[in-house]
């Protein structure tokens, strides 16, 4: 049972449920790998930014399976994008992710949800290359 525990304590202490709003920072194409629960389903979602020039920011996501590309600005409304967590008749919870600041060497994110699903929606983050 130690070998067991020894062998994936790295894992586990690297991982922690997030609590919203929550803020991270990514260097150029770092990885932000995040495990979404959300009614009893598990969602992938790896973020990274990799092109910062003119005062644009290149953000690459890929999210259940699906690769995303989104260009951001430092101006508002276009600083903020938002992921369907998951896709129901009735509801829809939205993951919304706000640039707060870039620059060529880091960028600061803001990660949060609408206010209705923040006690249903469970978030395991990690990052690392």
């Amino acid at each position: 049972m130690n070998k067991f525990f020894l062998l994936f304590l790295p894992f586990i202490v690297k991982a922690a449920f997030v609590t919203l709003p929550f803020d991270f920072s990514l260097k150029k194409d770092e990885f932000a790998k995040m495990y979404i629960y959300y009614d009893g389903d598990k969602y992938d979602l790896k973020l990274r930014w990799t092109l910062y020039k003119n005062k644009v920011l290149i953000v690459l996501y890929k999210y259940d399976g699906f690769p995303y590309q989104l260009t951001l600005f430092k101006e508002y409304p276009i600083d903020t994008f938002r992921i369907k967590i998951a896709d129901y008749p009735d509801f829809k919870p939205y993951l919304y992710i706000k640039v707060k600041e870039f620059s060529d060497k880091i960028t600061s994110f803001r990660m949060f949800l609408n206010k209705t699903y923040e006690k249903k929606v469970k978030i395991d983050f990690y990052k690392g290359k």
